[in-house]
């Protein structure tokens, strides 16, 4: 299979897409082919397979292809290591529709007649308490939970995409394009200081204190580190020390 070439059309078929995704994720620098004939035909192979599968794989979790981009560009990219915290990403998400989908199939049972369900029966599926967690960890405090909530849900649905399109930047920027970066590098403390007017602005009232533990936040839970250690392994920790040295110079 090492050996093996594709036309477009042929790693399209492959894939599922069409030429002109494959055409337009060369046009922008995320597929390129592995070779082109003096005939101008494009001609892919089993890297290009894996670096498509891998475009596939982030495009699933709801990655902007700038950010895409950035990340299978890094020099330090690790394709093992990336397909490995997709699988932990995958499988959460796995246990939770599954969860869900018992619900649902106990949900239909009672309604007509081939089971029997309590009131909280309805919403086995849905653990609140793990979001209310959440909340509580992002935000902080009822004031700032009540004025995220409040600012968010007065923006339209295309000012909440756009909302979360800058977030998705500014993250790439602040865990950095050089993997020989340093936390305090001028150009990390500018990414660092626009997310902190971005919470500001967009969401609650957030002081400095408040920042800082954020970033502790981003570290401890999970859910939250993922999305910096998508960028590069280690990266929620190198932004957690680039806002304490902003937290500490400002």
């Amino acid at each position: 299979m090492s050996d093996t070439t594709y036309t477009i059309k042929q790693i399209a078929d492959i894939a599922g897409v069409t030429t002109r995704t494959i055409r337009y994720y060369d046009q922008i620098d995320l597929l390129k082919p592995a070779d082109i004939r003096v005939n101008g035909y494009r001609y892919y192979d089993r890297s290009s397979l894996l670096r498509l599968q891998q475009i596939m794989f982030f495009r699933e979790l709801d990655l902007p292809l700038e950010d895409i981009r950035s990340i299978v560009n890094r020099p330090d990219f690790d394709l093992i290591d990336a397909l490995k915290k997709h699988r932990i990403t995958l499988q959460k998400q796995q246990t939770r529709l599954q969860r869900l989908l018992r619900t649902l199939d106990q949900t239909i049972d009672s309604l007509t007649g081939t089971g029997e369900m309590s009131e909280k029966d309805y919403f086995a599926g849905f653990d609140q308490s793990q979001y209310e967690e959440e909340v509580r960890a992002r935000w902080g405090n009822t004031y700032q939970t009540t004025q995220s909530q409040q600012k968010w849900a007065s923006y339209s649905p295309q000012q909440q995409e756009e909302i979360k399109a800058q977030s998705g930047q500014l993250i790439m920027r602040m865990v950095g394009s050089d993997p020989s970066a340093s936390p305090e590098d001028a150009a990390i403390q500018q990414a660092v200081g626009e997310y902190f007017d971005y919470l500001n602005r967009y969401f609650y009232t957030c002081d400095l204190e408040f920042f800082r533990g954020l970033a502790d936040m981003w570290v401890s839970d999970p859910r939250f580190a993922v999305n910096y250690e998508r960028v590069r392994p280690g990266g929620a920790a190198f932004v957690r020390e680039a806002v304490h040295h902003y937290c500490d110079t400002h």
